[in-house]
């Protein structure tokens, strides 16, 4: 009875020990660790088809459980109810809910993760291999030339092995494809003239361009991104060469850009990058030609001179030199117009005639603000006459308009300036009183000079609207300190410019000048014309 009992006792001692073991095991089940590797797959049913059994029964059986949130997972079962209801939006609550019950996903996302962050790792091995090899290859031999097959033998061979399994692992090369950065720089030459590339790591590329500068000469420019991404190198065109396969190399130039060990393969050499010098001086200058026609015929019905022609001719030049270094800045221009007009049967007349000089010498005060002093002359290179009494009321310096300031110039973009001076002197000097009358612009009788003083305002802006018109403003006001403040002087001048084509464009030109000194009411001029445009 006693070894009855006893027998009893360890069979049931066994079986708890057995079911024990099961719950244990089916508890531990359900608290996998999350750092399991997965295979990678597409999608949940890959994924379950290839994943371990143990897995495949937890989430069957408990298929929301790694989501921590209740009301997610709420919502996940009840969203499945009301799925069809709502066939627009069925696709997808559908595909948000697959992704949120397949807790797979973590694992593959966490494999690939890890691999991603052991991709520049295996970079800089490869790299180290490749050095190792090369070097110790020739300074082994140099050292130990009787023992250079045997250390080949033992060491290099093993690692050109290695290195020629991961060049030709397709997964390797796949995976190092995708782990690559990559953007896009664009290089512009002096001329602005755009060129496109990409800056990838780990690839080699070169890109070639031409290279133009502001007059227009070109030379041919290799761009050589190298490996890591983030460096760049240039080569020019000039003194290339190239050898030819069983010929005497030609005499080597000291700095050339091409150099070749084979007559197949080249490689460029590095080009030594000496000071940057910056131009300080800026030179430019437009050129425009127009002209203008009209016609009415004898028997035009309003009459107004019938069967006349009328021409009209006109040129602009401009020339443009600007300095500018630190905080100094200093503006020179120099402006001509001349132009022609033929009415009728009345000779030819001149309708306009100016030539402008001016000089600006800046120093930045602070933000947009230069402290500035200002030298302006005006006057008229030809005869100008009256037309009705033919009387010359102009010559060369006769008058000649001279002003001199001093004040502040802002300037918030390089398309605009309002220059502000509380100081500015004038004068007009007469070089011939016998030609004409000094009391014609304000002098004394027998007196070449006048002077006076008071302040300047002085405004230029520029605008481009719509890429072929642009608009041109600039106004000139001076009042006088010791006459009257109503007899200020003005002068304002528009054009309208109406682009046509690279060479050619439509102008409208306005001219306002109010001095009393040449007359009482204002001066007005306007004139339209279809002309060929210029610029050096």
């Amino acid at each position: 009875m006693r070894n009855l009992v006893l027998v009893t006792f360890i069979f049931l001692i066994s079986i708890t020990s057995l079911f024990a073991q099961k719950r244990e095991h089916t508890r531990v089940m359900s608290k996998l660790s999350s750092s399991r590797v997965l295979p990678l797959k597409h999608n949940k049913i890959d994924s379950l088809y290839h994943t371990r059994p143990q897995l495949k029964y937890i989430y069957l059986h408990h298929k929301n459980q790694h989501i921590d949130d209740p009301h997610v997972r709420y919502a996940l079962e009840n969203l499945k109810k009301e799925r069809m209801k709502y066939y627009e939006l069925y696709k997808a609550i559908n595909t948000l809910s697959d992704y949120a019950e397949n807790e797979h996903i973590k694992y593959m996302l966490n494999y690939v993760r890890n691999y991603f962050e052991t991709v520049q790792a295996k970079e800089e091995a490869i790299h180290q291999i490749q050095d190792r090899i090369k070097k110790d290859s020739i300074e082994f031999y140099k050292e130990h030339p009787e023992d250079s097959i045997h250390y080949d033998k033992l060491l290099n061979q093993n690692l050109k092995t290695l290195l020629s399994f991961m060049e030709q692992d397709v997964n390797y090369q796949w995976m190092k494809e995708k782990s690559r950065d990559s953007v896009q720089i664009t290089l512009l030459s002096a001329s602005n003239h755009p060129k496109n590339l990409w800056l990838n790591t780990g690839k080699t590329q070169y890109y070639r361009f031409m290279a133009e500068n502001f007059i227009g000469d070109t030379i041919g420019t290799w761009v050589k991104v190298m490996p890591r991404g983030n460096q760049l190198k240039f080569f020019l065109d000039e003194n290339v060469y190239q050898y030819q396969k069983y010929s005497e190399p030609k005499e080597m130039i000291k700095e050339c850009l091409l150099e070749s060990s084979d007559s197949i393969y080249f490689v460029l050499s590095e080009m030594n990058v000496g000071p940057i010098s910056r131009r300080y001086w800026m030179y430019y200058s437009d050129v425009t030609f127009s002209f203008g026609q009209g016609f009415i015929s004898s028997n035009w019905a309003s009459g107004g001179g019938g069967g006349e022609n009328s021409l009209s001719i006109l040129s602009d030049l401009k020339y443009f030199a600007t300095y500018k270094k630190n905080n100094t800045t200093w503006e020179n221009s120099i402006r001509y117009r001349l132009g022609a007009l033929k009415s009728g049967s009345e000779d030819l007349s001149k309708n306009e005639d100016k030539l402008e000089l001016q000089s600006k010498l800046g120093i930045k005060a602070f933000k947009h603000w230069n402290y500035a002093t200002q030298f302006d002359m005006n006057t008229v290179l030809f005869k100008a006459k009256n037309n009705p009494n033919k009387e010359v009321v102009a010559a060369f310096l006769t008058p000649g308009n001279f002003t001199l300031s001093l004040g502040l110039d802002y300037k918030p973009k390089s398309n605009i300036s309002l220059y502000l001076s509380p100081i500015a002197g004038q004068w007009v000097y007469m070089r011939d009183t016998n030609l004409v009358a000094p009391k014609r612009y304000g002098l004394e009788a027998g007196k070449k000079f006048k002077s006076d003083a008071g302040a300047k305002v002085e405004l230029k802006n520029q605008h481009e609207f719509f890429k072929f018109l642009k608009i041109d403003n600039h106004l000139i006001i001076f009042s006088s300190y010791y006459e009257q403040p109503e007899k200020l002087t003005m002068d304002w001048r528009l054009t309208l410019n109406f682009k046509i084509n690279y060479f050619m464009q439509t102008s409208i030109y306005a001219n306002a000048v109010y001095n009393q000194n040449d007359s009482k009411k204002i001066q007005l001029k306007q004139t339209l014309n279809l002309g060929v445009y210029f610029r050096f």
